[in-house]
């Protein structure tokens, strides 16, 4: 059986990447490769990783979309993961990639989702409105910005003497294992379930200074239309 070839877009350290590689590498998802790595930065450090573990990786700036393409093209790519990629995808490539494009988002969706909510300004913006929940969601790509159909959610809590840098780290955590969850369920085939019943899981590792964290809980999914 022939495996299911992944481009996986990067734009920063490449942390999630890593968590994809080791997934791949570990037969956790037996059934995908890693084809290349692409990002649109020079200086990621995502694109270390990928040498690292002898993958191919370039550097393809946000408006070179035949170039895109093309390399996706070559690679015989079949699903786009964009694990940090802070670039809006052009139109052409969602459109050739319909379905199988999904993207990683640190917060819970339709939540701090959209214009201007990434990295650290989501954290920041989450401690600011005093809820008492964050997370990460994997949802599908359409040509808005974080609108596509959420996959994956992964629930924490927010802590009373929370920082945007301890929440964001906690967040990230929980990032890896919905996305590798998300990108065996695409190379298995399994993304159109999860459209109709999306994912939620709930990380409590940890209890200390939790607000509540079990009560109101059921609330959240409902307001997420989970």
């Amino acid at each position: 059986m022939s495996l299911f070839n992944l481009a996986i877009l990067i734009s920063g350290s490449g942390s999630n990447l890593q968590a994809v590689i080791d997934a791949t590498e570990g037969g956790i998802i037996p059934s995908a490769a890693i084809a290349i790595v692409i990002s649109n930065r020079a200086e990621a450090y995502g694109l270390v990783r990928a040498k690292n573990h002898g993958i191919p990786n370039m550097v393809i700036e946000k408006n070179e979309t035949e170039k895109l393409l093309e390399t996706l093209k070559t690679y015989n790519i079949k699903g786009l993961i964009l694990a940090g990629y802070l670039s809006i995808l052009p139109p052409e490539v969602v459109e050739a990639y319909n379905g199988f494009i999904i993207n990683i988002h640190p917060a819970l969706l339709p939540l701090f989702g959209g214009k201007n909510f990434y990295g650290i300004k989501v954290h920041n913006a989450v401690l600011a409105s005093g809820a008492p929940y964050s997370g990460a969601t994997v949802h599908l790509v359409d040509c808005g910005i974080d609108t596509g159909a959420a996959l994956i959610r992964g629930v924490v809590p927010v802590y009373d003497d929370d920082t945007a840098e301890g929440l964001q780290k906690r967040v990230l955590d929980v990032e890896h294992h919905i996305l590798v969850k998300a990108v065996k369920a695409l190379a298995e085939g399994n993304i159109g379930e999860l459209k109709k019943n999306p994912l939620t899981i709930i990380n409590d590792n940890d209890k200390h200074g939790v607000r509540d964290y079990a009560k109101g809980l059921s609330e959240l999914c409902d307001a997420l239309l989970i």
